[in-house]
């Protein structure tokens, strides 16, 4: 959705606050997964699926798996570097979002500001159907998601303070966007850092993309983590999931039918093709929110 509205907004204009509740420490160094999937993605570097480095090599990896270290957690060797020298600023004092400005310029990126949420320590907690918490990376990469959620805990969210500059991009934005991102995995950790829970309810426009295409999520574990934590499934578990946070709400043309069900909410439901993958990288789409939440 960066990627997106990157392409319809003049440079300078888009700010994009990153969740750090995924972020762990692996092989002894600092993996921050969210904030490195945007830098890539916008850097137009990222790995086919999705995350880590395009034709990235596994030097590393394969040497640790030769001295007999578990692997499954795998880092590309360019990834890697990211991650070392991460881990190298922030052991010598430097804050989360001074060193994500750092790297996005090493990147090459100028016209975007990107921001991890909080300079704090907030550690997203997955509690399975069996009572069980695991760390984030646990239960998504570890156990590959397979583990049904009953309900989440963001360590750290209440003592959080938002990092230098969340909150007044957040009041001087003309138009706040919620990408279509998981609801309660990738969204919920930023907003449990209190004053930017209020700062999103205080915006007047605001609109959030639905992460569903026909009533489910393409990929990853959202349809599922979001019936767990007590969400209605479709549509309108999206709505629950922001709840006094948005103004308009934008669903794909395959949950058109699902267009009434805004009014239980006080939120506008708009039908558009919400798939960012066409030749356009999701521009028209992009163009098309803005305008229909600045009317």
């Amino acid at each position: 959705m960066a990627q997106a509205l990157r392409h319809v907004l003049d440079p300078g204009l888009l700010t994009v606050v990153v969740n750090v509740g995924d972020d762990t420490k692996r092989y002894g160094i600092h993996v921050a997964a969210d904030p490195d999937t945007v830098l890539y993605t916008l850097a137009g570097v990222v790995g086919p699926h999705g995350w880590g480095r395009a034709d990235d090599t596994h030097k590393a990896m394969e040497s640790l798996a030769a001295m007999g270290f578990d692997t499954s957690f795998s880092l590309g060797d360019r990834d890697l570097a990211m991650c070392l020298a991460r881990t190298d600023m922030l052991d010598k004092g430097m804050p989360m979002s001074e060193i994500t400005a750092i790297l996005a310029r090493a990147l090459g990126m100028t016209d975007v500001t990107i921001l991890p949420a909080t300079d704090d320590v907030v550690r997203t907690f997955v509690r399975t159907e069996i009572g069980e918490w695991l760390e984030f990376q646990e239960y998504f990469v570890d156990r590959s998601h397979a583990d049904p959620v009953s309900a989440l805990a963001f360590h750290g969210a209440a003592e959080a303070d938002p990092a230098p500059g969340v909150i007044e991009a957040i009041r001087s934005a003309d138009t706040l966007v919620i990408a279509p991102s998981n609801p309660p995995l990738s969204i919920w950790p930023i907003l449990a850092v209190d004053e930017i829970d209020l700062a999103v309810r205080e915006h007047s426009h605001r609109a959030a993309v639905s992460p569903l295409f026909s009533g489910a999520a393409l990929k990853g574990p959202a349809t599922e983590v979001m019936a767990g934590v007590g969400l209605s499934r479709g549509t309108e578990g999206v709505l629950e999931a922001y709840r006094g946070l948005i103004d308009h709400l934008f669903v794909d043309e395959s949950d058109s039918d699902d267009m009434t069900l805004g009014a239980a909410f006080d939120v506008a439901i708009h039908a558009a093709n919400t798939r960012l993958s066409g030749e356009d990288g999701g521009a028209a789409f992009a163009g098309q929110l803005l305008e229909v939440v600045a009317r």
